[in-house]
């Protein structure tokens, strides 16, 4: 009887476990922040290109960033808007895809633009103030041509953070 009572108590404290370790699982993916289909698109132009961009404009969105993504479309890229335009920071934790970045200032002037592998936590900074970043599919700018010097086209309203 003795070991039947234990068993009983095993199974229900191995049931309490798993419980925990799913709710605490659960918490964990929703602490991650807003669904990446819930942040806001707009039309940006960098040059004469057309670009579909997320907004990442709140402390949450810049941190997430492109965070755990597989894939980005083809002319898809998300649109980072800085609180202060200042030099300006990114890293590739936990991104699974290699992306190039083109830092701005707040006219949308290009002031340069990095290449960042998938994974890795390599630092890539803005050239000079910067109140804008564009990330893009790794390539993307030097297949459309887009240097350093040339304009980000961005809808005024999307130049607004929020905390």
């Amino acid at each position: 009887m003795h070991f039947d009572q234990i068993n009983k108590y095993q199974l229900g404290f191995k049931l309490t476990l798993v419980t925990a370790a799913l709710g605490l699982a659960a918490c964990v993916s929703n602490a991650a922040g807003p669904g990446q289909s819930e942040l806001a698109t707009l039309d940006v132009r960098v040059g004469e290109h057309h670009v579909k961009a997320e907004l990442a404009n709140t402390d949450l969105s810049r941190q997430i960033g492109l965070m755990n993504r597989k894939e980005l479309g083809k002319n898809s890229g998300m649109l980072f808007v800085f609180n202060r335009s200042e030099t300006q920071c990114m890293w590739m934790k936990n991104t699974l895809i290699d992306l190039d970045v083109a830092f701005a200032d707040p006219s949308g002037r290009i002031l340069n633009i990095e290449q960042m592998k998938a994974g890795t936590a390599d630092i890539h900074c803005s050239s000079g103030n910067a109140k804008l970043a564009l990330e893009m599919n790794r390539n993307w700018f030097s297949k459309h041509g887009v240097v350093a010097g040339e304009r980000l086209h961005v809808p005024e309203q999307a130049m607004d953070t929020q905390e």
